[in-house]
């Protein structure tokens, strides 16, 4: 769950009466119209990158499922023709969701400039430091780097499929399918070892990203 930091986390000193001066009510009204301006535009935000980012995960998890590496269980190419436009899909998501990212600062701006209250700018850059910190960029671009690599991956799995269709036999003793020839069974054991590791190191990702 991603959860945008609070306004309380960060020094109003920039914009608040010097400590020997009691703020007005006008004044208390006004420093809370602020705060609640930038909570809301990083709640916004937030909310906005978490909703991408779990429709993201489902369209891994439907790429990660074991049938995905095992070519009987695709039954036609046009099948694989649908899988390839699902392929899409999720590349088309995760560069939204890498979009989401990396305009995080830019929208955050945005989103208090459209605002009704005029924030104090140095105030607004404040919370806006600490909200860009929050986020754990470190894993944030290897994991977009490993969702790339993962897509090409798949892409090439499908390209196999389709370049070799029914040359293969159903699973054998290890589980999988048995091609005519060693060359054709080392490409497939080759891409479908680098599809596993990968998924794994982007399931170790998305764990970091939660705590």
């Amino acid at each position: 769950m991603l959860k945008a930091p609070a306004v309380s986390a960060m020094d109003h000193s920039s914009a608040t009466p010097s400590p020997s001066t009691t703020p007005s009510e006008t004044e208390k009204r006004f420093l809370d119209a602020e705060k609640t301006t930038l909570q809301t535009a990083a709640n916004k935000l937030c909310e906005q990158i978490q909703i991408e980012e779990n429709d993201l995960y489902h369209r891994l998890a439907f790429l990660e499922k074991p049938a995905r590496l095992d070519p009987n269980s695709y039954a036609s190419l046009d099948e694989i023709a649908q899988w390839r436009s699902l392929l899409q899909q999720f590349r088309d998501k995760a560069t939204k969701v890498d979009g989401l990212y990396r305009g995080l600062e830019k929208n955050f701006d945005l989103e208090v400039k459209n605002s009704k209250v005029a924030v104090d700018p140095m105030v607004a850059s404040k919370f806006k430091t600490i909200l860009l910190g929050a986020f754990p960029w470190d894993t944030i671009n290897k994991k977009d780097a490993l969702l790339a690599q993962y897509s090409d991956q798949h892409q090439k799995l499908l390209d196999f499929y389709q370049k070799n269709w029914g040359t293969w036999r159903t699973a054998g003793k290890d589980g999988k399918p048995v091609f005519p020839s060693a060359s054709l069974t080392t490409t497939y054991n080759k891409l479908h070892d680098e599809i596993v590791s990968t998924g794994h190191q982007l399931e170790e990702e998305y764990v970091a990203m939660t705590h």
